[in-house]
């Protein structure tokens, strides 16, 4: 039986509650009060200029920004001047009623004159008349982020997700929303793009698009990549998308794709990509096709796996025996991030195709697995192919493995690379202090024979959150390896 869970155990599978298009408001002013020692009664904050005043209206939750019209002649009209920034869960009852807080919703968008600055509905679930009308007023309204989530009962299991019934359809008029920064889509279907206005003046500002657990045909994500000439976040999770993805895109910088029935991504001319993340198939038995021909600068790469992805560069497939060529290498990846088990043969030699195909990697992550079965064990043949590689020799200089358990395929595999710089990182706390010291002897004489370079070091540190599944750190930009 599948048990069903409602949006906010959804937003749990955000780390540290972070949630794409929510941004943090003020706390309300009850609490604000309650916090605030007595003063001299006197209003030095009205002295303020009106932008500043109309700043800190907006930073306010709605419920609150509105009231500050009581609270003296100067701030009467400041909320209806001020941007609005609308979070429905700020006008959530105690007793909970949807109609109430729908109510309000529509009277907030209709009664404000604009502009929106982030609205964010994730708690409603109008899909009548007043659905449309609420597009039309953040349309014309100018509406910069926006967060809009219906609230289906969904599977406690993320794979079972694509087997829920079909998703309600936006209106079109979302389509409208010139002024777009940021839009996050959850749980609903993108609208029919077919006859909708095409061109760089559809979506002139979109800067992020995400879509959770939501349904988009290639047609229509087409039709967003072509009508978003300033687009540089497109994040695609638990995706109910089409089974073909073709980037083409000027202007985007990084991809994320979580858990997605994808068949194929196809990276076709994406010259500014610069991070392409993927993380699992629903299922993780689904193998996906990885396409990359015009990407010249992407440098963050991973986690690639070799029993789901089936890699192609340019017109070559990757394949166990595919040799060094420039025809079939993507030399700007830097920071590349693997998923293998190291004592299963297949998956150890895809290690090495993969490693030809990105020959100026600097920092290698590679997540030892535990699934399959252990064919032989210490690889001898392998690990000479490994020592040979250009980018194992020359330019990698930090390996890092992330679930490391001891294992002698483990072992086998930094022996041979303890000419770089290597972190190693246990899965858990091992069973005893004697595991723990016996791994770290084992390591210890890694670092002393005659094969280890003179700048190894191998350390044995303790268990590290999977950050794969963080959206804030793996859409940031600023953050050089969202691996880490």
């Amino acid at each position: 039986m599948v048990r069903l869970v409602g949006i906010e155990e959804i937003r749990g599978a955000f780390p540290g509650g972070h949630f794409p298009g929510h941004h943090p408001v003020a706390p309300s002013l009850s609490s604000a009060a309650a916090e605030t020692p007595a003063t001299d009664g006197v209003d030095r904050i009205s002295a303020l200029p009106d932008e500043l005043l109309r700043d800190i209206v907006s930073r306010l939750p709605v419920r609150d920004a509105a009231r500050t019209a009581a609270l003296a002649p100067r701030w009467r009209g400041l909320w209806r001047a001020a941007p609005l920034v609308l979070r429905d869960a700020d006008l959530r009852t105690p007793n909970g009623e949807r109609a109430h807080l729908e109510a309000a919703v529509g009277r907030i968008l209709a009664d404000h004159p604009g502009p929106f600055r982030n609205v964010n509905l994730s708690h409603c679930t109008s899909w009548g008349r007043e659905l449309g009308d609420w597009a039309r007023h953040l349309a014309v309204k100018g509406v910069q982020d926006l967060v809009f989530l219906d609230n289906p009962p969904l599977p406690r299991h993320p794979d079972d997700i694509l087997q829920c019934a079909s998703f309600h359809r936006l209106p079109a008029d979302i389509l409208r929303c010139a002024s777009l920064r940021r839009l996050f889509l959850a749980t609903c279907t993108f609208p029919d793009t077919s006859g909708a206005p095409r061109g760089a003046n559809v979506f002139p500002h979109l800067k992020e698009f995400s879509m959770l657990s939501a349904s988009m045909s290639e047609h229509d994500l087409e039709h967003m990549l072509a009508c978003s000439p300033e687009l540089e976040t497109l994040a695609l999770i638990l995706s109910r998308m089409t089974k073909h993805i073709h980037l083409r895109s000027q202007s985007l910088k990084c991809m994320l794709l979580w858990k997605g029935l994808v068949e194929e991504l196809a990276v076709v001319d994406a010259p500014h990509l610069e991070r392409l993340v993927l993380w699992r198939a629903v299922g993780d038995h689904q193998r996906m096709v990885l396409k990359i021909d015009g990407a010249p600068e992407l440098r963050v790469l991973g986690r690639l796996d070799p029993r789901l992805h089936q890699l192609q560069i340019g017109n070559t497939i990757i394949n166990a025996q595919t040799k060094a060529s420039s025809r079939c290498s993507v030399p700007s990846v830097k920071i590349l991030a693997l998923e293998l088990n190291f004592g299963v043969s297949k998956n150890v030699n895809m290690l090495t195709s993969f490693l030809r195909c990105f020959p100026n990697v600097e920092k290698l992550h590679i997540m030892s697995a535990r699934d399959g079965e252990d064919t032989d064990g210490h690889h001898a043949k392998f690990w000479q192919e490994v020592d040979a590689i250009k980018c194992v020799k020359s330019h990698v200089n930090k390996i890092i493995i992330h679930e490391f358990q001891g294992e002698q395929s483990e072992l086998g595999f930094v022996k041979f690379i303890c000419k770089t710089w290597v972190l190693v990182l246990s899965k858990e706390t091992f069973a005893s202090a004697c595991e723990v010291d016996k791994v770290k002897c084992q390591l210890r004489e890694l670092t002393t024979g005659s094969w280890a370079g003179k700048d190894c070091k191998v350390l044995l540190a303790g268990p590290k959150p999977d950050n794969t599944w963080s959206f804030t750190k793996a859409s940031d930009l600023s953050v050089k390896d969202p691996f880490w």
